[in-house]
């Protein structure tokens, strides 16, 4: 058995990323995971558990008399993670003691950035009229407006339904009957206030700090802060959302990993300066899954957003792809049902970064191993474990696999199946001889196709995560588009 090909889990970026962005324009569906073929991983890169610990945010606080949230919700940790030290241990040992606690902030706000889903196109008949916990948003409105915000209303959607009340309304109820139920008032509540200033159509170059768009949100910053402190009420910001990825699939922009992380340094860096506050402010986003019907079969995006998340050290959290996601007629925007439903997939793994102060990692692969005609590829599982699932998604063909090389005739593949929580074996036609070996996973579509789970690239692997929704949608996790390679 070759040695199994380890991809980066967090950290700093690898030595390697500046040639493999390179490799973006000319390989796009290996792009940023293809190391070249036979090229050894990069020294002394690593994985953490998925659940490893980490330092709470300089806003948490503990009490040793609760339930943890490790208890709560137990996770799996890939068999290919390093053994824990004496220091990891102890560590465990304290946050088993303890209950993570976020600070509580009478106003915690999210700002959503992005293009055209970000600000719900299409998403009508509008389905969050009335509020039913305490979120608000500004009195201009949820999304962004030229008029300056002077005061808080209830959080309700005006022509089009958002991502934004499913978003804040799912926070707010999973806060107050499990996360902080049986706290004392007012710390048994935490209450969002969500704010839009995405523009559609617009790729990164027109929404980075300078542009008109990225100076409304920090207006909308202002604004909220100034009512707040009248109101004297404590605030902060706890949050980015972004949907976005098309027009820079358009515009074939290879640095588009790069961009991610200085987008979100940038809000960083302005909203602090603003607020005072030394709480982090990640940038929460998910996989583009339409680039079919902009005509191509292929796109690099997908994967360098689910590198620039990597390589983020929790900065940038991939809530994973949208394939499996209600889509309306035109194959690009999401129904109201669709919007919704993305938003409660953005809370729940708010809840589980902002409440519970742990890391998230979304379905994704760890390795791939060669051994004579089969591959197998060890996942990243939220919630094991692993299930082929047609009926949510229907099967684009070998659950949405598939095996290329640099040969004349690769191998085709002959049989997928689960192998344990956690492992996928893909069995070939004859063993690969050819370089530059990778598997992808809904990466290739129809040119032309609309997105979604019956038409668009896609493919059937998600986990077990039974995690509820307040308006009866599944929010298992499915398996991100990516390419990785197979040494």
């Amino acid at each position: 058995m070759r040695s199994p090909r380890t991809l980066p889990r967090s950290g700093g970026p690898p030595r390697s990323l500046a040639p493999l962005l390179a490799l973006v324009p000319l390989v796009p569906l290996v792009a940023l995971l293809h190391c070249g073929a036979g090229e050894a991983p990069p020294a002394g890169v690593t994985f953490p558990p998925v659940d490893a610990a980490i330092a709470p945010p300089p806003d948490a606080s503990t009490t040793a008399d609760a339930t943890t949230a490790d208890a709560r919700a137990p996770d799996a940790t890939p068999a290919d993670a390093a053994p824990l030290d004496a220091s990891d241990a102890a560590v465990d040992a304290a946050d088993a003691a303890v209950r993570y606690l976020p600070t509580f902030y009478a106003v915690n706000h999210v700002l959503s950035t992005g293009q055209s889903l970000s600000v719900g196109s299409q998403g009508t008949p509008v389905l969050s009229t009335s509020q039913p916990f305490d979120n608000r948003m500004l009195n201009t409105g949820v999304l962004r407006s030229a008029t300056r915000a002077t005061s808080f209303l209830p959080l309700v959607e005006g022509s089009v339904e958002t991502m934004s009340s499913g978003l804040a309304n799912l926070v707010a109820d999973v806060a107050q009957t499990e996360v902080l139920f049986g706290l004392p008032a007012p710390n048994d509540r935490h209450r969002l206030l969500v704010s839009c200033h995405g523009i559609g159509g617009t790729a990164y170059v027109g929404l980075k700090k300078g542009t008109a768009a990225f100076t409304s949100g920090l207006n909308q910053v202002r604004d909220a802060k100034t009512i707040a402190t009248a109101a004297m009420e404590s605030y902060v910001v706890r949050a980015v959302t972004n949907v976005h990825g098309e027009s820079d699939h358009v515009a074939g922009n290879a640095t588009y990993a790069a961009d991610l992380a200085e987008w979100q340094s940038d809000y960083e860096t302005e909203v602090k300066a603003i607020t005072g506050q030394t709480e982090p402010i990640p940038m929460f986003h998910t996989q583009m899954s339409s680039w079919t019907k902009y005509g191509q079969a292929t796109s690099a995006i997908p994967l360098q957003q689910l590198e620039a998340s990597i390589v983020s050290n929790g900065k940038i959290v991939l809530v994973g792809p949208k394939y499996n996601v209600q889509y309306a007629p035109d194959g690009v925007h999401l129904t109201a049902a669709g919007y919704r439903h993305m938003g409660e997939y953005y809370a729940k793994v708010y809840r589980r970064v902002v409440l519970e102060g742990r890391r998230w990692e979304p379905l994704r692969p760890v390795s791939a191993t060669l051994t004579g005609d089969e591959i197998r590829v060890k996942f990243v599982v939220p919630v094991a474990p692993l299930v082929f699932d047609t009926t949510t998604v229907t099967d684009p063909g070998n659950k949405g696999f598939e095996y290329v090389d640099d040969s004349a005739s690769p191998p085709t593949i002959t049989a997928v199946t689960l192998e344990g929580p956690d492992t996928v074996r893909i069995k070939l036609s004859a063993a690969p001889v050819g370089a530059g070996k990778t598997i992808r996973y809904a990466a290739t579509g129809a040119v032309g196709a609309r997105a979604g789970a019956t038409t668009g690239p896609r493919g059937n692997l998600r986990d077990s995560d039974t995690s509820r929704s307040r308006d009866g949608d599944k929010l298992e996790n499915w398996a991100v588009h990516f390419a990785i390679p197979v040494p």
